[in-house]
Order: C-alpha cells, then sequence, then structure tokens
C-alpha cells in the first residue's frame, strides 16, 4: 500500500490517546493534543474526535502504535487495539496502518524527564510525544 501525506500518528491508550502529524512531505512529525475518554466521553466520542483532526490536518493516513507482543499483557493490548482499528474503520476510508512502536513511551518519558519535567504532570505531554517518536521513526524508515 502507498502511504500518502501528511500521516495522522495515533498512540492508543486506555484511557488517552496522543496524537501527532507528519508535514506533507513526510518528512517531519509534530504532537498534537491528546485526546481521552472520561466519565462522560466514551470511545464514540474520541474516535469522532480523532476524526475530527484527521480532518483538520487533512489527513491522508492513519498510523496507529501497535506494541511487538513480548508479554501476554502486550497480545491483551494488541488485542485492544486491533479492536479500535476496526472500530476506526467503520467511521473513515483514510487508510488505516500499524507501526511497532515498542518503547516509544519509554523514550517519550526519557525526554521529558531531561528536560526537567516529572512524568506524573506529564501523562498527555507523554501520550502525544510517543506519537511522534514512532511516526518520526515511520517517516525516517520510509524514506531510506
Amino acid at each position: 500500500m502507498e502511504v500518502t501525506y501528511p500521516i495522522l500518528a495515533i498512540d492508543y491508550g486506555d484511557k488517552h490517546f496522543g496524537l501527532a502529524v507528519s508535514d506533507t512531505k513526510g518528512i517531519l512529525a509534530q504532537p498534537l493534543d491528546t485526546v481521552s475518554i472520561s466519565q462522560n466521553r466514551d470511545i464514540n466520542d474520541v474516535i469522532k474526535d480523532i476524526l475530527d483532526v484527521a480532518e483538520e490536518q487533512k489527513a491522508k493516513t492513519i498510523l496507529v502504535g501497535m506494541p511487538q507482543e513480548f508479554r501476554d499483557q502486550h497480545k491483551k493490548t494488541t488485542d485492544k487495539i486491533k479492536n479500535f482499528i476496526n472500530r476506526l474503520k467503520d467511521y473513515t476510508k483514510i487508510p488505516i496502518i500499524t507501526y511497532d512502536e515498542s518503547f516509544s513511551t519509554t523514550w517519550a518519558q526519557n525526554m521529558l524527564i531531561s528536560s526537567g519535567q516529572t512524568t506524573k504532570k506529564s501523562r498527555e505531554k507523554i501520550d502525544s510525544i510517543a506519537a511522534t517518536v514512532f511516526l518520526q521513526e515511520f517517516l525516517n524508515s520510509n524514506h531510506r
């Protein structure tokens, strides 16, 4: 499948979904706001918000981070992500692809810590930075 730009990247989480977008040439990734589930907002609200962002950013491809299955916990997460992708496909015709996002959250946490921020206060930033990290890795690997 040919990838077209811009790409909207989604770092799936049980409560927070980090978002990032590429430029129109597929060279640079930048973080966007995080979309969250709460008592008043369910997964359908999150999907609507994500698709609103996709439209706003004129996304031509959606990239969803998928962890490698190192442990049983990862298998449960990949199952949740696959269910999320299937629901997302019900609402959009934008092509959806997955990419290995293993360790992107750890990298994001390390980046925040090295800049003097605490990870507890920066949970939403971590999710968006994680999406930016694996989107940038995807863009770099696509241009080689």
